[in-house]
């Protein structure tokens, strides 16, 4: 499967997939692996967080390729997956994204502190799945906070940098 567009609701027909193949898997023993791969300027914070949930519940293992460019949602939904791979060049960028809010201060509120929150959310999700503290996530990801390959297998963004073709069949 690919993420190669904006993450917005059609990408939940992944998640779709995802619940019918961890249907037909269950029982097995050893499951062959669900491929995504990651070419996305990011996008929706709503089916962001609807694909990390199934992705981390997901029995059959998910493996996330980055090929190129993971931004924004998509990386926060690629450091879901249970393995992580990426090209020796690809690109990873994680910020607290964009809002907007309509409406009376008093309608705004709560919007806005439900956001905060979900933001929190994610910046815990990073430092734990990888080996940034959560102080280093707070801190780097008030910007746009791009992440080389080489300092993203050191820290855990990675598990393995693809250096075989073969590694994406």
């Amino acid at each position: 499967m690919w993420i190669d567009t904006e993450v917005d609701e059609g990408c939940l027909d992944i998640v779709k997939k995802i619940i019918d193949w961890n249907k037909e898997d269950e029982g097995k023993e050893n499951p062959t692996p669900i491929k995504i791969f990651f070419f996305s300027p990011g996008g929706d914070l709503d089916v962001n967080n609807a694909l990390i949930d199934v992705i981390t519940l997901s029995k059959t293992p998910i493996y996330g390729y980055n090929i190129g460019r993971c931004f924004s949602a998509a990386a926060y939904i690629f450091l879901s997956c249970h393995k992580r791979f990426g090209l020796a060049n690809a690109q990873f960028v994680l910020h607290q994204g964009s809002g907007r809010f309509e409406g009376t201060y008093q309608e705004v509120l709560p919007q806005m502190m439900a956001y905060q929150a979900q933001i929190a959310n994610l910046a815990a999700f990073v430092s734990e799945r990888t080996e940034y503290s959560a102080e280093e996530v707070a801190e780097n990801i008030i910007s746009d906070w791009y992440i080389d390959t080489e300092e993203g297998l050191e820290r855990g963004v990675y598990h393995e940098i693809i250096s075989d073709m073969n590694q994406l069949l």
